[in-house]
């Protein structure tokens, strides 16, 4: 049976997450990690001791091209101890984690571009040539609930440790999700976040 690892660094900017953290956990007797070193001096002992017993792992959280970060954007998995990643199938929900990977030469990996999830993104984060400053709230709370539609469905279909297969049943489910935010027009930037979670799905890639 295949082995999985959840990674979960939860504060107050990834706990619209929860939902997916709860149901990949459940759904495939994932093993739960939570927290990150700044909380638990072992926490990165159990890291690698855990994702050495793990065929497959999540990581849902933050992230640069550099870097995926832990609680309150400490640095947690980067150039100097990336290598524990390697000869997993890789699932990783994070801002920039498609470079990430691409970056540390990682493979059998599904990554994502920029996904703006909280005020601060839409004030000073940039997706292509979005204007992301006309977000409001509202719009980000529509986006959060969006993404959480698409993960709960794909995993209803996908199993996540086959990767290629997730990073399909994913696109088509935020196609899925496009087609009803044009045509419920439930938020008045409706065309702006059917614009975002276009790019959520071409910006995102699964590399072999």
């Amino acid at each position: 049976m295949n082995k999985i690892l959840c990674i979960y660094p939860k504060d107050s900017t990834t706990g619209f997450l929860e939902p997916l953290f709860e149901d990949i956990c459940k759904r495939y007797s994932a093993t739960p990690l939570l927290g990150d070193p700044q909380d638990d001096d072992d926490y990165l002992d159990k890291l690698y001791e855990l994702a050495g017993q793990s065929d497959t792992i999540v990581f849902l959280g933050h992230g640069t091209s550099d870097v995926l970060y832990g609680v309150k954007f400490n640095e947690l998995i980067h150039a100097y101890n990336v290598d524990f990643l390697r000869g997993k199938n890789l699932v990783l929900f994070a801002c920039n984690s498609v470079g990430f990977i691409k970056k540390h030469k990682l493979i059998h990996a599904l990554g994502f571009g920029i996904v703006p999830t909280s005020d601060y993104d839409a004030e000073t984060g940039k997706l292509h040539s979005l204007p992301l400053k006309q977000l409001i709230s509202l719009d980000i709370d529509y986006i959060q609930q969006a993404i959480v539609r698409i993960w709960q469905k794909t995993l209803v279909e996908a199993d996540i440790s086959d990767v290629r297969r997730f990073y399909s049943v994913f696109s088509y489910h935020i196609n899925a999700e496009i087609v009803c935010c044009l045509k419920e027009k439930k938020q008045k930037n409706f065309r702006l976040i059917a614009d975002i979670l276009y790019y959520l799905k071409d910006d995102m890639d699964y590399i072999e």
